[in-house]
């Protein structure tokens, strides 16, 4: 039984970025050019109070060489890495499912047989989260659930033993399909018991850290529909040893 990991964000990725990008450049403004607004320049722009922020900026607006570097904020962005989920892959019961899995989250195979896309997890976003249900995801090749590969060159089949295990509670990591033996790379998490799924999905994984993780995906995220309310997405992916 090996172990995968996934690092989640909850939020905006490309939102998050600009907003990041312009605290750290009010914060490289006032390191260079503090001195000469009378702040301290070894300061945290995001503690600065009031008076020295409306300043910090109207510096920064008022200087050419600066403000053509784009937009300044003295405001920190919350960050959106929520953490860490980590998988038990069950290699004995559903073997090519979890060496499939395994290989998505390293992206050690390159690039998909039949998709000529990379055959890895890492910035793949979650297109379906439904309240009280599942987290899915695992779209290599268009992101939004319409499509999927494999390391085995599309869909491979059914596992018959992965099939009899049950969808018994928040965890349970399997794969998402069009009907019999159609699994590619598409897969999801359980956000509680789905009893619905059972004998119809293989599952090859069990979460044993980030539970925590899932309840705030449940919670901030899902939908009745699946439409995510926040973009999630896996920041990074691997196995540990």
């Amino acid at each position: 039984m090996g172990k995968g990991f996934l690092d989640i964000n909850i939020g905006d990725e490309v939102k998050y970025a600009a907003e990041l990008a312009a605290y750290n450049l009010a914060q490289e403004y006032l390191k260079s050019c503090g001195d000469q607004l009378g702040l301290d320049v070894s300061a945290d722009v995001s503690t600065l109070d009031d008076d020295s922020r409306q300043m910090l900026l109207e510096g920064f607006e008022s200087d050419p060489k600066w403000k053509t570097k784009g937009l300044a904020s003295t405001s920190k962005p919350a960050p959106i890495l929520a953490g860490r989920i980590v998988v038990d892959l069950l290699t004995q019961d559903a073997p090519k499912a979890a060496e499939n899995f395994r290989c998505l989250l390293t992206g050690e195979k390159g690039l998909g047989k039949a998709s000529r896309k990379p055959l890895h997890y890492k910035g793949v976003k979650f297109h379906r989260i439904v309240k009280g249900f599942v987290c899915q995801g695992g779209d290599v090749v268009k992101g939004d659930g319409s499509g999927g590969d494999s390391i085995y060159g599309g869909a491979f089949n059914d596992e018959k033993k992965a099939l009899g295990l049950k969808h018994d509670g928040p965890g349970v990591v399997a794969m998402a399909n069009a009907g019999k033996n159609s699994n590619t790379s598409q897969f999801f998490f359980t956000l509680a018991a789905a009893p619905q799924c059972d004998g119809k999905h293989v599952v090859f994984g069990k979460v044993v850290e980030g539970l925590d993780i899932l309840q705030r995906i449940d919670s901030e995220a899902a939908s009745a529909d699946g439409t995510p309310k926040v973009p999630v997405s896996i920041a990074d992916c691997g196995v540990l040893n």
